[in-house]
């Protein structure tokens, strides 16, 4: 502002001192300034020229301007604090890291596994994937067995019993899950299926467990299959 009204000054002062020297002359008084009319002129100028300066800085001119405003900068400043969806974490060492999303997990950890391993599935029968391990039942036979060898190729068979096994071939690329063989073998119930190598069962037991029986091996002279088995427990 003190730059401004030194503008002014000088250009007010312009004009009396164009102007001056002759209404004093008028009154018989002899005043320094100007002595011809092209000088005053100039005076005028140069006094019209200040008063143009002093005007166009004066917004800026001693104003200081407020920074902005940072959202929730702290108490008070008007800025909202994170919500619960948008909060970060930091650590010790001043990472930040998101909140795990929850987008994708699954609802449930679905049945839980009760054994896992290599299974013989032969013609004289009697894997029953009820018992921990599979194997044959100590009465009845029940579960499955294998027959109708050929030298790639065998059939496996629903034990004759008054409970039955369902099960049907998983023609998906990958292993499903427990929860998804256990629909599978509900929805393709069947008492046999002809296997090879690398074929896929899902099977419901009489007892309610899920067991996924992946062909390993067919051995023909020995009238039996070898299988990795995985059984759940619903």
């Amino acid at each position: 502002m003190a730059g401004t009204i030194t503008l002014w000054v000088f250009g007010l002062l312009c004009f009396v001192v164009a102007f001056a020297k002759e209404a004093a002359s008028g009154a018989g008084i002899n005043l320094p300034g100007p002595q011809s009319g092209g000088a005053r002129v100039g005076v005028v100028a140069v006094g019209v020229l200040a008063l143009i300066l002093g005007t166009a800085v004066l917004p800026n001119d001693g104003t200081p301007t407020a920074p902005p405003a940072s959202a929730g900068s702290g108490p008070g400043s008007g800025g909202a604090a994170p919500g619960p969806a948008t909060a970060v974490a930091t650590n010790a060492g001043g990472v930040t890291a998101a909140p795990p999303s929850s987008a994708g997990q699954p609802s449930s950890a679905g049945p839980a596994v009760v054994w896992s391993g290599q299974v013989a599935i032969t013609m004289e029968g009697g894997a029953d994937f009820d018992l921990t391990p599979p194997g044959r039942h100590p009465g009845f036979p029940q579960g499955i067995y294998a027959t109708g060898f050929t030298a790639t190729t065998a059939v496996v068979r629903e034990e004759i019993n008054s409970e039955h096994d369902s099960f049907g071939i998983w023609t998906g690329q990958a292993p499903p899950s427990g929860a998804a063989c256990a629909d599978w073998a509900a929805s393709h119930p069947g008492d046999s299926a002809h296997v090879s190598v690398g074929t896929m069962i899902c099977l419901r037991t009489p007892g309610g467990r899920t067991a996924l029986i992946k062909v390993d091996s067919i051995a023909p002279a020995d009238y039996q299959l070898e299988a990795t088995v995985t059984v759940w427990s619903g």
